[in-house]
């Protein structure tokens, strides 16, 4: 089949045109390509950076938990300890008062006679 001249221009005119958007499309997908791995690395280095923050506030709150419950224990242990020391200072308070005669009843009965009694020494009041 015989092609004119001004047939084969036009043909070879398209084809270049054709051409020039394949390399152009082939350019355009090299860059999304390049953009899309660069963008893919980001989100990868972001997302581990964000699971190492996660684990540590996780690791945080598990030892931040352990040490409250150690002072926990201790706090009770020191309240019984505290308990213990104040029955034994009662318990001696009451031996001392029994001891020097302080709970005798006729105490209580004077106590209040002693707070109305015309001798009491008064504290002076300065002016």
């Amino acid at each position: 089949m015989f092609v004119s001249r001004r047939k084969y221009r036009e043909l070879l005119a398209a084809y270049e045109r054709v051409r020039e958007q394949r390399d152009e499309a082939q350019r355009q997908v090299r860059a999304l390509q390049t953009a899309t791995r660069t963008a893919a690395g980001q989100f990868t280095a972001a997302d581990d950076t964000l699971n190492r923050v996660r684990l540590a506030r996780l690791a945080d709150a598990i030892r931040f938990t352990t040490r409250i419950n150690r002072l926990v224990h201790a706090v009770a242990r020191l309240r019984t300890d505290v308990a213990a020391a104040e029955r034994r200072v009662a318990r001696l308070q009451a031996a001392y008062d029994n001891a020097v005669g302080l709970d005798a009843p006729a105490l209580d009965h004077g106590a209040a006679w002693q707070s109305r009694r015309e001798d009491k020494p008064r504290t002076a009041v300065a002016s």
